[in-house]
């Protein structure tokens, strides 16, 4: 199995699944091969991974875009409308929604306005993110430690309890985790908010699997694979010479 080998092997173990790994977009994920048109999608999360996720949706011709984040969206929202024509699709519908994970009303009006603005949701992306210091249960700072929590379940816990109702009506009904390789390996940085936290989402999506799938829910856990973001900065400050994968990658992957 290839490996960079500057990658703990506990944290290799759980995060490289395939022999053959790729370091850019290829044909069975291209989003220039996908036919959205129609579908109504929501990006949630202010990472640049997000953002990407919402770029490569564009490229694959999807309708309705709709970007929910607690901050300045103005040119994630440029982006997504240009990654559009630069791919020659008809120009999307995209919705930049102010919204916070950790507030259950900053969520609930923004399920009322995307419900009012799509009519429904196709395919929800959830891409919060929350790391706590690299410090051992003893060491840790409760409130630090607690927010990992709060971000990484509770969050999207909020989110597909908002969002449920109007997916179940009818579309695509598929919810997507981006989680981490943590939800398969015991990390050797001494984050066990963070480690436990994505377990707790992978087995949250299983348990609305088990709730809705009868029903036509289709929810996904994912990891980004070895992707830098600026929750992971600490950690790949420490480890420089990790490889990275580029975000468009990942996003590709996860449109694919």
């Amino acid at each position: 199995m290839a490996t960079p080998k500057s990658v703990p092997q506990s944290f290799a173990e759980g995060e490289y699944l395939t022999d053959l790994i790729h370091v850019s977009t290829y044909p069975t994920i291209d989003p220039l091969k996908a036919n959205l048109a129609g579908k109504r999608v929501l990006v949630v999360g202010p990472e640049a991974i997000s953002q990407a996720m919402a770029m490569s949706y564009a490229r694959a011709g999807a309708s309705y875009i709709a970007i929910g984040a607690h901050g300045d969206l103005i040119l994630i929202t440029a982006q997504v409308k240009k990654a559009a024509q630069e791919a020659e699709r008809k120009p999307p519908r995209v919705l930049s929604v102010n919204l916070d994970i950790k507030s259950p009303t900053s969520i609930d009006n923004a399920a009322a306005l995307i419900q009012a603005s799509f009519e429904g949701i196709d395919v929800l992306v959830m891409d919060p993110g929350a790391l706590e210091e690299a410090k051992s249960a003893a060491e840790s700072n409760l409130d630090k430690w607690w927010d990992s929590w709060t971000t990484n379940l509770r969050g999207p816990y909020l989110v597909a309890r908002a969002f449920l109702p109007m997916m179940l009506k009818g579309g695509e009904k598929t919810i997507i985790f981006v989680a981490s390789a943590a939800t398969q390996c015991v990390h050797t940085h001494e984050m066990s908010a963070y480690g436990t936290s994505m377990l707790a989402q992978l087995r949250f999506a299983a348990f609305l699997a088990a709730e809705h799938g009868d029903e036509g829910l289709l929810p996904f856990c994912i990891h980004l694979g070895d992707v830098s973001t600026s929750v992971s900065a600490e950690i790949v400050t420490n480890e420089h010479d990790r490889s990275m994968f580029p975000p468009p990658l990942i996003a590709d992957g996860n449109e694919g």
